[in-house]
């Protein structure tokens, strides 16, 4: 994140530079686009898909990691099966929330989703050894652990075998921070009295009210009134939803927290994926980890770009958090409650693979 910081001055100077200098050749650039996208489409009309598959999430269709990983999947599945399986990527909670998505596919009324990983600590509590505060402290310890099948394999066994839901991959949700319209994060302190918004969880709620501030529980689509009416101060997002939901037209403070790595999981469901062929199976396997891999590469630069626009359209102040040990130190009693209720075992598997990675 300090890469991130680091960039806003110099991308907003360049910025300035190519508005100077731009345009010379956009006449033919978008000529040679057009051609390009005729003779694609030319090439496909032929051949209509034999599968139409429909992807749902819950977040907006643009400048979001959902969409990034839904696109890459899609694109990445036509490509592998010549064209012969679509997906129709629904996104803005289209297919419901999160929970009516998990219980659509159980029923088999709905095919694919990208699912947080705290909509399945509910139902299966140790899920939520993800979601505990600073578990994680960069992204490279999040994607080791969440891709090692000794850590998280039987919990995604028990998913599927409980609820028909197959993850195929995680993707890159990003670390959740803050941002609000009363002041700078810079320590818990500055959290007392402040309404704070976050998904109703058992971690969420129990992390921010260790923070000192008050909780509260509300769809992400009324948090827009809710900032500008004052029912909340601020929210916990990652970065690419404080921009795709506009939380920051009506904030004035993002606080690079970074307390909470959000885990996003594409998922199929057990009555599709049992109806696939063999081939087709391995064409969803390729084109998750496909996904994954090409939406986790791109995430810092979509971080960067968001901040910054973040900064351009509404001159938001952004702070970064040197030092996070009074934020990890106030939080212990929400791993004591998840130790006492799940024991220890995963957090110490956790642990042993973090600790080898910066």
């Amino acid at each position: 994140m300090k890469k991130v910081l680091g960039c806003i001055l110099a991308v907003s100077m360049v910025m300035g530079l190519a508005a100077c200098q731009g345009g010379g050749n956009s006449s033919t650039a978008a000529a040679d686009q057009t051609d390009g996208a005729v003779a694609e489409a030319e090439g496909s009309a032929g051949a209509a898909p034999e599968l139409v598959i429909q992807l749902g999430h819950i977040d907006p269709s643009t400048n979001d990691p959902y969409q990034l990983l839904a696109e890459h999947f899609a694109d990445k599945m036509s490509e592998l099966s010549g064209g012969k399986i679509q997906i129709d990527i629904l996104s803005d909670a289209q297919l419901g929330s999160e929970a009516s998505m998990i219980e659509g596919m159980k029923l088999g009324t709905i095919d694919c989703a990208i699912i947080s990983n705290f909509s399945y600590s509910t139902s299966i509590p140790e899920f939520a050894a993800f979601d505990l505060p600073y578990i994680f402290t960069s992204e490279e310890q999040a994607h080791a652990v969440m891709d090692d099948e000794e850590i998280t394999g039987d919990l995604i066994q028990q998913l599927y075998d409980e609820y028909d839901v197959k993850i195929l991959a995680y993707g890159e949700g990003g670390f959740r921070s803050v941002i609000n319209t009363k002041k700078p994060i810079v320590s818990p302190a500055d959290f007392t009295s402040m309404k704070i918004r976050v998904p109703g969880n058992e971690t969420y709620l129990a992390t921010f009210t260790a923070f000192g501030s008050n909780p509260v529980s509300m769809a992400s689509s009324e948090c827009y009134t809710g900032l500008q009416q004052g029912t909340i101060d601020g929210l916990e997002q990652p970065i690419g939803p404080m921009y795709s939901y506009k939380s920051y037209e009506v904030c004035k403070y993002v606080s690079l927290t970074e307390h909470i790595y959000n885990p996003i999981s594409l998922t199929v469901s057990r009555s599709l994926w049992e109806n696939l062929s063999e081939e087709e199976q391995g064409w969803f396997e390729e084109a998750a980890a496909y996904a994954r891999d090409t939406q986790r590469a791109e995430m810092p630069e979509l971080n960067e770009r968001l901040l910054q626009a973040m900064v351009d359209e509404k001159g938001l102040e952004i702070n970064e958090i040197e030092d996070k040990t009074a934020f990890r130190e106030v939080v212990q009693p929400v791993y004591d409650s998840f130790i006492a209720a799940n024991g220890q075992e995963r957090l110490d598997k956790i642990e042993a693979l973090t600790e080898t990675i910066e």
